[in-house]
């Protein structure tokens, strides 16, 4: 059986004369034609040149052993290009030959393919990309000898420098997502609470049941994921276990954690809709401050809370990736929401798994 190499990369964009003023502005989606056309003229994407195959492409790189495709598509965006990001949308997956690698026809026993899965990237500001350098870990110096270029030119100059067509399908996606309104998106994270100690062995109160040992290595873990997009606003159940699993990340990345008695699950059962509540505040929070958030609650809340989310999704299979039955994600895990501010409110128009890799 043919191996296959997976990697991970991203389009970044930066906006040419800083942010316009029609970013946020709440207008219907998908925008329009002329609003993308708009849009696509104010903004430069980074592509990059490799010496090796002489080609131009978007930066990405192989995924290492232990690392998600997201760590992997921050890290490699910063060791070709030196410049910091953090993810947003997720885009495609492109996959070809290895021996096609650089678009030629490469001799030698070459096999296999290369899978490459993209996202939607901004340019991080250096107070943010100190202020997550212990959760994300080393980037290291770029190496001059793999990229040797380093360009930021507009949508449809990239369309003519890309070399390979599969680079230029990505920068499809990209446009597809620019008219879903994904520049104006923000990232609010749907955490459930890393694994705790039983309830049939803790003798205390349930709101005091700490995380299990492997709860705790899956916190930390998590910590590594949430900082590929670069969360500033954390809300959290009071609760322990809920405390507990947020707080290596926010203790790492020098944030408070707003605690909110709505997200327990003792409030939960007497007044469910407190919690959507609290969920519509944050989605609402997270689009006036601009800012990425992350909500860390129970699993018995997590049905009420996805079929909030569910009504809020651009179309019906967008809403079908949020599962419908209890327990919905395992401990730990989460989902990111790409969140867009419209005319007739919130919309999500992006989610993705997040999972800790624990070795």
């Amino acid at each position: 059986m043919s191996k296959t190499t997976e990697a991970a990369g991203a389009i970044v964009y930066r906006w040419r004369d800083g942010t316009p003023r029609t970013l946020d502005d709440a207008s219907k989606l998908p925008l329009s034609d002329e609003q993308v056309h708009d849009l696509m003229g104010r903004i430069e994407l980074c592509v990059v040149h490799r010496p090796k195959y002489d080609d131009w492409s978007w930066p990405k790189g192989k995924i290492e052993e232990h690392e998600s495709s997201y760590h992997a598509a921050v890290r490699e965006v910063g060791e070709e290009t030196g410049i910091p990001i953090a993810l947003e949308s997720f885009l495609r997956t492109v996959e070809y030959p290895l021996n096609r690698e650089g678009g030629k026809l490469r001799k030698g026993n070459i096999t296999g393919n290369k899978r490459v899965s993209f996202w939607i990237a901004h340019m991080l500001p250096e107070q943010d990309c100190q202020r997550r350098r212990l959760t994300f870990g080393p980037v290291h110096e770029p190496d001059l000898n793999e990229i040797d270029g380093v360009r930021w030119v507009f949508p449809h100059e990239a369309r003519h420098m890309l070399s390979h067509s599969t680079d230029r399908d990505v920068l499809d996606e990209f446009t597809d997502r620019v008219q879903e309104g994904a520049l104006r998106s923000r990232i609010v994270f749907i955490v459930r609470h890393s694994k705790a100690e039983s309830r049939k062995v803790w003798l205390g109160k349930d709101c005091d049941r700490p995380l299990m040992p492997r709860g705790a290595a899956a916190a930390y873990a998590l910590g590594r994921e949430l900082a590929c997009f670069d969360p500033t606003f954390v809300v959290s159940s009071p609760w322990l276990r809920c405390i507990d699993t947020i707080r290596p990340f926010a203790l790492q990345s020098d944030l408070h954690i707003h605690e909110d008695e709505r997200l327990t699950e003792s409030r939960y059962e007497i007044a469910p809709h407190d919690a959507l509540d609290s969920m519509n505040e944050i989605l609402a929070e997270s689009i006036r401050l601009r800012k990425n958030s992350i909500v860390c609650t129970h699993r018995p809340l997590l049905g009420g809370i996805f079929n909030l989310v569910r009504e809020l999704c651009i179309g019906t299979a967008l809403a079908k990736r949020l599962p419908m039955k209890s327990p919905y994600i395992p401990t730990g895990h989460g989902v990111a929401l790409s969140v867009v501010n419209t005319s007739d409110g919130p919309r999500v128009i992006d989610i993705q798994k997040v999972i800790p890799i624990v070795y």
